[in-house]
């Protein structure tokens, strides 16, 4: 992540958003973001505490400043929008200088800081939490016990990778599909280490559609595959599906043409089951 200079007021509404949004905020996670030296990170925390004294308490044990259950944003929006600009998941923080940039990225799932914030925690501290999930197959809000280590952006939308204690398995939960989530608890689930498909990498190959002409396929390696044959990806098994639907490849070339479908995926027969749905 790289690091940018940036004013006091800025920090303070960083620390705000990393409270809000994660749970809490620490000097070392100050320190991934800001250029500046860590006493004056320290400062800028001591100094939105005083601010905001309701949002947040200094845990000595976690050396970090943690959210309170009745935290309210106060300088900033309360967006998530705001989040992943600060976290740089959007990458877009290079872009400066007076040069505007604009996106067609809009999300469609709805988030919230206290859920999120929950989830984030329970992910950093390898602990259980129950949640309120409604899904096209249950469309009813029901309660579901889940264990989750790691979030996924799937385009527009994010999910939560955890393993379900219902399905007994892992799964991916979108986020916004979860109305409430309960604090962490012990656990008794499984974690990261004991979901396989997570840890299994695979090669994804997306190359020019066949159905293309030559020509239409050259255009299309030169401004996909710097002129190569493929675009190639390392990518982890559950996440693989995500790609495939960002870059908008097709899988069935009888059936999925041009010029919606410009990309399609290099032999999917080949790839293991979970790779594609």
């Amino acid at each position: 992540m790289a690091k940018t200079p940036r004013g006091h007021q800025e920090r303070l509404k960083a620390v705000e958003i990393l409270l809000l949004w994660e749970g809490q905020v620490s000097r070392p996670r100050l320190a991934e973001i800001f250029d500046v030296h860590g006493t004056v990170l320290s400062r800028d925390m001591a100094a939105y505490g005083d601010l905001v004294p309701d949002n947040c308490q200094y845990d000595t044990g976690a050396r970090a400043y943690v959210v309170t259950p009745y935290a309210r944003p106060q300088l900033t929006d309360d967006r998530f929008s705001g989040y992943e600009a600060l976290v740089g998941t959007l990458a877009l923080r290079g872009l400066r200088a007076g040069v505007e940039l604009v996106t067609a990225q809009q999300h469609a799932t709805h988030i919230q800081h206290g859920p999120f914030s929950r989830i984030h925690t329970a992910i950093r501290e390898g602990k259980q939490i129950r949640i309120e999930y409604r899904s096209l197959n249950n469309p009813e809000a029901h309660e579901r016990t889940i264990r989750p280590h790691a979030f996924i952006q799937a385009g527009p939308r994010w999910h939560v990778r955890a393993y379900c204690d219902r399905a007994k398995e892992f799964r991916d939960f979108n986020l916004g599909r979860i109305s409430r989530v309960d604090d962490p608890a012990h656990s008794l689930l499984p974690g990261a280490e004991e979901d396989q498909a997570w840890g299994t990498l695979i090669t994804l190959r997306l190359i020019p559609h066949p159905h293309l002409s030559a020509a239409q396929a050259q255009l299309v390696r030169d401004e996909y595959m710097a002129g190569t044959v493929a675009r190639v990806f390392e990518v982890r098994l559950p996440v693989s599906k995500y790609l495939v639907q960002a870059y908008r490849a097709a899988i069935d070339t009888s059936r999925q043409l041009p010029p919606d479908f410009i990309l399609a995926v290099h032999t999917p027969s080949g790839l293991p089951p979970g790779a594609l749905i």
